[in-house]
């Protein structure tokens, strides 16, 4: 195959692995996750898997014991070198594999990796036969103009995905700072929380609503401010709810409260207009009281473990 062929097949199979994450993650949570690195429908890791299966594996083909293993062996490496790099460049841990027996640091695991051992086996036989024939039907100079706009997407999506990437720690950072700020200004007075973010920027509404002064309505506002800037990032701690953070944990566990707060929010909305169309009257729940279901859903999960 030539370098169009490849990076056609490339897309294919990033694809073909954006629509099975999609579905696994979508399932369990009844509702749509548009699971993926990118903002398009392509997961460029199945990609590089495809790939390096169908190509390196190749010799296996006919041994379907030993072929499970070293697909099995081939994206583990992959997943494990992906998870690393990405970590390294993002300072963000995207998904963790810790709470599933027989992990390793937890960026692989034994489910997933029999999984993509029977993925990688399965496909070698069934998938890339048919899928390399219909490429090698799209004859010069098609092939070339149709691979050519795919980069150029591929790309571009590369770039806005990075480029948020670096705005999302940005706001993590502009976070951590003003919960600096709140600690060395309110620190030792009564109704101050420190414990965790969630529990610091609570303190600091509940006092606002007792406190007038133009410096709690200052630091509120920056607050509400900050708080509008992560919508722009729903969808990668959608994508990614397990995503962790060395050096802003506490600030992202806020965002992830936010998170959910907005999607009980819209659920709250969509129920409103659907019992409107239905001509029935429906009470949905106030911004606190979803916040104190939240909080105490936090402090639940937070006990059990």
């Amino acid at each position: 195959m030539n370098l169009p062929q490849l990076f056609m097949l490339f897309i294919v199979y990033s694809f073909m692995g954006w629509i099975g994450e999609v579905i696994y993650c979508s399932i369990p949570e009844k509702h749509f996750i548009n699971r993926g690195f990118l903002h398009g429908p392509v997961c460029p890791v199945y990609g590089c898997g495809g790939i390096l299966v169908v190509f390196l594996l190749m010799p296996f083909k006919d041994t379907w014991i030993p072929l499970f293993f070293a697909a099995m062996f081939v994206t583990s490496v992959l997943e494990y070198f992906t998870s690393w790099i990405m970590e390294v460049l993002f300072h963000n841990r995207w998904w963790d594999y810790s709470q599933y027996k027989l992990n390793i640091n937890g960026r692989v695991c034994l489910l997933n990796s029999v999984i993509f051992g029977a993925a990688g086996m399965l496909a070698l036989h069934f998938v890339h036969p048919p899928i390399k024939w219909l490429i090698c039907q799209i004859k010069s100079p098609y092939i070339e103009i149709a691979s050519g706009a795919l980069f150029v997407w591929f790309t571009t999506d590369l770039i806005l995905t990075v480029r948020t990437l670096k705005l999302f720690n940005k706001k993590l950072e502009e976070l951590k700072e003003f919960s600096t700020t709140l600690t060395n200004k309110f620190r030792g007075e009564i109704w101050f929380k420190y414990d965790s973010a969630i529990d610091m920027f609570k303190s600091l509404r509940e006092q606002a609503k007792l406190d007038t002064s133009p410096i709690m309505s200052v630091l509120t506002e920056r607050l509400d401010n900050l708080n509008k800037k992560y919508k722009s990032s729903l969808r990668l701690l959608q994508a990614f709810p397990r995503m962790q953070s060395k050096r802003y944990s506490e600030q992202l566990e806020h965002f992830k409260f936010q998170l959910k707060l907005e999607f009980e929010l819209r659920k709250e909305a969509l129920k409103m207009r659907y019992a409107e169309k239905k001509g029935e009257s429906y009470q949905a729940a106030s911004k606190d009281e979803i916040i104190k279901k939240l909080e105490e859903q936090a402090k639940g999960s937070a006990c059990s473990k």
